[in-house]
């Protein structure tokens, strides 16, 4: 583009009026857990060491270290040497005191580091180091560190939040324990689709696929048709061809003939007959019931398919009959936090499309960055879709999130956005796929991206002497004296919502939205506001804010602000005809220090997503209460959807874990009609009694009809790289795809909690197999860098047995301390050990990647 490109220049440019040397070398960072609860207080100490691989001597008073940190630095530190500070957000920095003595090339120094709560895992490290050097005559030299070095963790008994922190640290044992009852299916025993159909009646024998095949379908069906034909033909490497007929009624087959058509049912709903007397037919009730019957076809082709053109695809003969559970199957996907590009995105809806998700709530804007251009507001992307260092941030946006020093899309994660040309793409491969991508503009906090851009155009403008385009889209009341911080830690991420140049703005994000659905095609149903996290006692001291809540009788207070701002920006986007969607504040009020459905807002129409069933926290049953009164809500439970969370306890999983742990199985097993079937433990550990269901909501038949249906979230603070997002995803989303397209489990609605316990660990073992020996071969197709699980192991009497999650990978092993790889030894059968022998073991894919490898003692 051509402004990252103007952008890129000037960086240059300031670069080499910066410092004229060409490799100012690199100090190194690394970070290491001494002790969680240090003190005895909501603190841990860490240790940091700072090599010094550069040309600079780092003395006194010419240096500061800037880094990102999910944690506060601590007022009380206990480096006499070096001092520290959190900035706003995550972004914070170092200093020296007056007794730091010189660090000269070649030097290194340890010295501790005191941050607020605990730290569990690797994400808690500082991230995205870089060391500001002044020289003579004012200038400046940058080096970034790189990839901070996180050294060993301490021993398991110094991974715990606190005292009443029972969850324990992942092991091999664990592990061993929890997948006892997983055993090796029989391929021909698994469902042959996936997700699993509704009915599926198999006739024995095969049918055979070839390059000869040909496609007839109804007029209506085009893009499906040209779906189908561009996939086979990359299949068979050969050019398959379409025909179309213009009535339903059409009744020609062949056992050569693939045909779509349309027929009367249920939205989404599909049947399919492959059949040597018919060939393949698809009905549909709609054409993305047809696109579903075709995504069902391919789950039938074997997942080792090779690229031979003259090769026959052998599928079984049966009829299929099949609808979706709930009409919402998404994932949310931030792009704010860390920017993807518009490759990965079309790769990522590719492949939730063929699991038969059909929702992409696009997180495009955060206080970390603004995604999409908005050809009014230039400033948006010019300044907001940018992070580097910077002092005032009238460039960009200040790093976070690791993202360092430079704002470039090409070094780091934190800058980069979609133009309009690539947005209209996004939309059009969405619409191809029957995916409605839903964006999310959150407001009124979480804006910070485009509060900061709009006070740099402000600043701008004024320098022209043009106070009316300065104050046009202006976000900021300068005289507000209000201090907060939000949920993130920033003092500074709210739009006024006072303000009418607020309104302003947000009706030019909303009017270019809806103009680039037009012209994708694919008309803007629903816009995502956002509106969580609102800091309370934002906008106290807004003189602007005073005056309007004096000239009026309707809302009382500041507290009552974010309801004026709802409603108001909701009867913006009925004259579009689109419809308000929020997280949970957004359709609640506060009541006795809960939150609780707001029925004056009922008749906004508001879409409600909700997060937080988080047992113990006292909300666990939101969603059933707004659903209950009437609200239309997604489920979006964090215990079990939020995707970016570590897969398990383990210090070197990567992830958040401030709501739990997210695995495959907790996608699968969620219950969403009744929460307590799927509540097996706390936050830390304890088992859930029966008495924590006391008093709280039920779901009512009304109220299930308010319950669009399921999504998970992958937010993107340490979704930093695209492998980073794969490997949060997948197989994460196979457990959701499950749940939200295949019809209620019977275990599901059993109340005797035993019996539940046996038949859902039946079903389990099921769906574990399909994935392990079919799903994550298909995944493997399109290289997509899934997790693969670390196998359970125990040495018990001498003897080696171990155990996989997903039946169909691979164990290896060695027994001389050496790393396992794809040519070690099989584990097939327990494995009797000599003295001497060093266990370490490690599961593999069809393709020969591993898991990290199990060292057992």
């Amino acid at each position: 583009m051509k402004i990252w490109k103007t952008m890129f220049m000037l960086i240059a440019m300031v670069a080499l009026m910066i410092s004229c040397d060409k490799d100012p070398g690199q100090i190194e960072v690394s970070w290491q857990l001494v002790e969680n609860q240090y003190k005895g207080r909501n603190q841990h100490k860490s240790e940091v060491t700072f090599m010094n691989n550069s040309r600079y001597t780092l003395k006194n008073d010419n240096w500061e270290c800037y880094f990102s940190w999910f944690r506060s630095v601590t007022d009380e530190q206990e480096s006499k040497i070096i001092d520290g500070e959190t900035i706003n957000g995550d972004y914070s920095k170092l200093y020296p005191t007056e007794l730091f003595e010189d660090l000269k090339p070649g030097e290194s120094i340890t010295f501790p580091l005191i941050g607020t709560h605990y730290a569990l895992n690797e994400t808690d490290a500082i991230t995205g180091c870089y060391f500001v050097i002044q020289q003579a005559l004012g200038k400046e030299v940058i080096i970034s560190s790189g990839k901070t070095e996180v050294l060993p963790f301490p021993e398991n008994d110094k991974l715990k939040r606190a005292s009443y922190d029972h969850l324990e640290v992942q092991n091999a044992q664990i592990r061993y324990k929890e997948n006892e009852n997983v055993k090796m299916m029989d391929n021909k025993d698994l469902s042959p689709i996936f997700p699993t159909p509704n009915k599926i009646t198999l006739k024995g024998d095969t049918f055979a696929l070839s390059k000869n095949m040909e496609i007839y379908y109804y007029k209506d069906l085009a893009s499906e048709a040209s779906y189908l034909q561009e996939r086979m033909n990359f299949i068979f490497n050969a050019k398959i061809y379409r025909y179309k007929f213009r009535s339903k009624s059409y009744q020609k087959f062949s056992d050569n003939y693939i045909v779509l058509n349309i027929t009367d049912g249920e939205p989404g709903s599909y049947r399919l007959e492959i059949d040597p007397d018919v060939g393949i037919v698809i009905y549909g009730a709609d054409a993305a019931g047809v696109f579903y019957g075709i995504q069902s076809l391919f789950s039938l082709f074997p997942p080792d398919l090779n690229k031979e053109p003259e090769r026959i695809v052998n599928v079984p003969r049966l009829i299929v009959e099949d609808a979706p559970r709930f009409p919402y199957r998404g994932i949310h996907l931030d792009v704010s936090r860390s920017f993807h590009g518009k490759k990965e995105v079309l790769h990522f809806m590719e492949l939730i499309s063929n699991y038969k998700l059909n929702k992409l709530h696009f997180h495009i804007t955060d206080d970390e960055g603004w995604r999409v251009e908005i050809r009014p507001i230039p400033e948006l992307t010019e300044i907001g879709a940018f992070r580097g260092h910077t002092k005032d941030h009238r460039d960009h946006l200040q790093p976070t999130l690791g993202s360092g020093p430079y704002a470039d899309p090409e070094v780091g994660n934190g800058s980069g956005y979609y133009s309009r040309e690539d947005f209209i793409e996004i939309l059009r491969f969405a619409r191809k796929h029957h995916i409605e991508v839903i964006p999310e503009i959150d407001m009124p906090g979480h804006i910070r991206s485009a509060v900061k851009a709009m006070e740099a155009r402000y600043y701008n403008y004024m320098e022209e002497n043009k106070p009316d385009s300065a104050l046009m889209y202006l976000l900021t009341d300068f005289e507000d004296t209000t201090y907060y911080t939000s949920a993130q830690r920033y003092h500074d991420n709210t739009a006024n919502p006072c303000m009418e140049s607020t309104y302003r703005f947000v009706q030019v994000v909303i009017d270019e939205l809806v103009a680039m659905y037009k012209e994708a095609g694919a008309p803007l149903t629903t816009l995502h506001i956002g509106g969580d996290e609102l800091p309370r006692g934002a906008f106290v001291y807004s003189p602007i804010c005073q005056a309007f809540l004096d000239s009026q009788d309707e809302y009382k207070s500041v507290n009552e602000l974010h309801k004026y701002f709802t409603k108001r920006v909701s009867a913006m986007l009925r004259e579009h005809n689109v419809r308000t969607a929020g997280w949970e504040e957004v359709a609640c009020m506060h009541e006795d220090g809960h939150l609780v459905p707001n029925p004056t807002l009922l008749e906004d129409s508001i879409t409600a997503y909700i997060w937080n069933n988080v047992w113990g926290w006292g909300a666990e049953d939101l969603g059933y209460k707004l659903a209950n009164t009437g609200f239309p809500v997604v489920l979006l439970s964090a215990n079990n959807y939020y995707f970016d969370f570590a897969y398990n306890r383990d210090p070197y999983e990567p992830g958040l874990y401030w709501g739990g742990y997210t695995d495959t199985r907790s996608a699968w097993e969620f219950t969403p009609y009744d929460i307590t079937k799927c509540a097996e433990v706390t936050l830390y550990g304890d088992s859930i009694s029966e008495e924590m269901f006391e008093g709280k909501t039920r779901l009512t038949e009304a109220g299930k009809e308010n319950v669009l249906g399921l999504s998970a979230t992958l937010w993107g603070e340490t979704t930093r790289t695209w492998d980073r997002v794969e490997y949060m995803a997948f197989p994460k989303i196979l457990g959701l795809a499950e749940r939200a397209w295949s019809a209620q489990p019977d275990w599901a609605s059993i109340e005797d909690k035993n019996v539940r316990s046996v038949l859902r660990e039946a079903d389990w073992n099921h769906f574990a197999n399909k994935v392990g020996q079919v799903e994550l071969a298909h995944l493997d197709q399109y290289n997509v860098n899934y997790r693969i699980p670390l196998p359970g192991a125990i040495i018990e009497d001498d003897t080696l047995k171990a155990n996989i999650r997903f039946p169909g990978l691979d164990l290896r092993y060695t027994l001389d301390g050496s790393e396992p790889t794809v040519n070690s030894q099989k584990y097939i059968l327990p494995v009797v050990l000599s003295t001497g022998d060093k266990v370490k073991i490690a599961a593999f894919n069809k393709r020969g990647r591993s898991s990290r490898v199990v060292v057992l003692p």
